[in-house]
């Protein structure tokens, strides 16, 4: 699978230097209306999205990052012995642990204590409620040990079994052994519904589900035969049959544990219908002009989506099929007739012309995992704690020991954190989105405080992640990405990262997957690296193209072979300053602008050491270049900026 994997990489790869060769504008200017590098003195062009910075730069705002307010200090509330938990005794504990914190959230929330001691889990555990936290002793003394395991000869139907009714609402899962597994199919009385089949995105699955509402329109109410096969690569199959009964009247009131992490804070999601916009979003508006607000009012959740269209693909020359870019969330503040008001402002257009629009969601809000160990025992493509439209939710001082995907990792989040927490291998390096630390369709996030150990991608941003701080972290045996999805004004800063092969990393310090990228297609705008230390095998900073006006400052980058920055395709506008390059090679330039489209780039006041001398190549140039020093190799201290968070700085001059 691995394999695979980077052959499709670098096919990707291939396609665009061909397209680098074929599809640059005659006059080299980018593409759209280029909106994000600002000057202080042009005030007119400054919205309430921009903050003018102390070095006279201006920045994306990250005022409102992580749980508003702080991680609160949640009164405790149960402990898990007094539902049946107990510790060091080598039984389950899931059911335990899942009944208390339903319990604690039905009457208002509060910690769940887990004493000192280890505590294992032979299944997954979901919370649904607000407020409730999982709370240990600290991770040397309360372990957390996840060994949820399928059969290796079995295929098994899960939290379904024989006898059991089965409405139009369940939803049917299938779990199998993933080693080898090439397709799962479901069966009713011999007649297949659904079929599962390994595709180049499917990682290390074991699951599969499906609801059961179709079924009504082909079978008759009453009792039918459930089959489930899974097929694998050696041509052997599993099969799993059970008696069930189709009841048309009432509904599912079975709570299944979700399969995507070992712990899942599950906020209900998406309700209601998508509402248009009227005109378009403006990047820096607080406002949204809909077609109409039926059903809305202040306080309520909003996703806002610019669809990935023909139009909009085409212009930013994205191959690739799938994905979601265009996103955020925000609070409605006030709605008065087709305006809603936001609580913040918006960070990138959404168009009319998309078919942008709004939608209500329902997030489980407070919720929080604390002062644990937690390891999984098998290789199954499962997190260990997912924030699954999760907001206002945390992890603290939490240690991972080889998670099957992610170790602690927000879906569909909003200021949500990740503080003192120690992330340690992962089961699964291959294809698909696995070893991961970072933010993935997430917004107004925050990271700080962390190591990591054996991961793929980490500090890591993808799939229209927007807005989200890491910083403070040492991230070991990882490269540095955004990996894919338009990912547009994140903060990496006060890093240390230590790029080296071997867990499925690239190489490179940090990576930004190119437009032509079948698998991930391009970045957006404005992304920031502050003050970091990066050490890779390959070029420091590798950015794929459609890129405008990121900030690479006051970094230092050790690369042992390659640029210190590479830019290609409608990369603009960067603002490369204060930097120190140490290029071993002694082969390479400081910048290579590989193609002639890479325009309005500056830079300004950085120190190359060794390479072959150049400050920049490429058939680029640099709009501004001044104040750089060019040294034989040696090693050279970072730099130290005046102000060594732009973070904190924020923080403390926010409005």
């Amino acid at each position: 699978m691995k394999k695979a994997y980077l052959r499709f990489i670098l096919i990707g790869y291939l396609v665009t230097t061909v397209f680098m060769t074929e599809g640059v504008a005659e006059d080299n200017r980018p593409l759209w209306e280029a909106q994000y590098k600002i000057r202080p003195s042009e005030t007119a062009r400054l919205t309430a999205a921009d903050v003018v910075g102390p070095d006279g730069i201006v920045y994306p705002n990250w005022t409102r990052c992580g749980v508003q307010g702080g991680i609160p200090a949640v009164k405790a509330a149960a402990r898990i012995e007094e539902f049946g938990g107990k510790a060091d005794d080598a039984g389950d504990d899931a059911a335990a642990l899942a009944v208390a914190c339903r319990a604690v959230g039905e009457k208002g929330g509060g910690a769940v204590v887990l004493g000192a001691g280890t505590y294992y889990l032979d299944r997954q555990v979901t919370v649904r409620h607000d407020r409730v936290v999982i709370r240990g002793q600290g991770a040397e003394r309360t372990r957390l040990i996840f060994r949820y395991a399928v059969p290796e000869k079995e295929v098994v139907f899960y939290g379904l079994k024989g006898g059991d009714k089965v409405h139009r609402d369940t939803m049917i899962e299938l779990h199998s052994a993933p080693t080898g597994l090439a397709k799962m199919r479901m069966e009713l009385d011999g007649k297949p519904f659904y079929t599962w089949e390994r595709g180049q995105h499917s990682g290390n699955t074991f699951w599969c589900r499906t609801g059961a509402r179709g079924l009504f329109r082909t079978y008759k109410e009453g009792r039918h035969r459930l089959k489930g096969v899974a097929e694998y690569r050696d041509g052997s199959r599993r099969e799993a049959e059970i008696e069930v009964e189709l009841v048309a009247a009432g509904g599912d009131r079975r709570e299944l544990a979700s399969s995507q992490g070992a712990i899942t804070f599950l906020g209900k999601g998406y309700v209601g219908n998508r509402i248009k916009l009227a005109e378009d979003g403006r990047r820096g508006a607080k406002r949204l002009v809909l077609e109409h607000t039926r059903g809305l009012k202040a306080g309520d959740c909003l996703y806002i989506e610019g669809p990935a269209t023909a139009r909009w693909k085409t212009l930013t020359q994205n191959a690739c099929k799938w994905g979601l870019y265009r996103v955020y969330e925000a609070v409605i503040e006030k709605v008065e007739g087709q305006t809603v008001w936001l609580g913040q402002p918006l960070r990138i257009e959404f168009p009319v012309i998309d078919g942008s629009y709004v939608r209500e969601v329902k997030p489980i809000q407070y919720g929080g995992v604390e002062d644990f160990y937690l390891e999984q025992t098998e290789n199954l493509w499962i997190s260990s704690v997912l924030f699954d439209h999760g907001w206002n939710c945390w992890a603290k001082g939490v240690r991972v020991k080889k998670c099957g995907r992610y170790p602690v990792y927000g879906r569909a989040a909003k200021w949500c954190e990740i503080r003192e927490c120690v992330f340690d291998d992962a089961w699964f390096k291959g294809g698909g989105g696995t070893a991961y630390t970072g933010w993935d369709r997430c917004w107004d996030c925050l990271i700080e405080d962390i190591e990591t150990f054996k991961m793929r991608h980490a500090p890591l941003f993808q799939w229209a992640a927007s807005g989200n701080v890491i910083r403070r972290g040492v991230f070991h045996e990882s490269d540095g990405q955004w990996h894919a999805g338009w990912t547009n004004e994140n903060l990496i800063e006060q890093c240390v990262i230590t790029s080296v092969r071997g867990h499925g990393g690239y190489g490179y310090g940090m990576w930004a997957s190119p437009p032509q990228d079948q698998a991930h297609g391009p970045n957006g705008p404005r992304n920031v690296v502050y003050n970091c230390d990066v050490r890779s095998e390959k070029t420091g900073v590798w950015l794929g193209g459609m890129n405008e006006n990121w900030l690479i400052l006051y970094n230092r980058f050790v690369v042992e072979k390659g640029e210190g920055l590479s830019a290609r395709v409608f990369s603009f506008d960067h603002i490369i300053r204060g930097n120190v390059f140490i290029l071993r090679d002694q082969r390479s330039p400081m910048v290579r602008l590989l193609t002639a489209d890479c325009t309005g780039i500056e830079l300004v006041d950085n120190a190359l050491y060794g390479g072959d001398g150049k400050v920049w190549a490429g058939k680029g140039r640099p709009a501004v270049e001044k104040g750089n020093a060019v040294h034989r190799l040696s090693g050279a201290k970072r730099p130290a900026p005046a102000v060594a968070s732009i973070y904190e700085w924020q923080q403390a001059h926010a409005k």
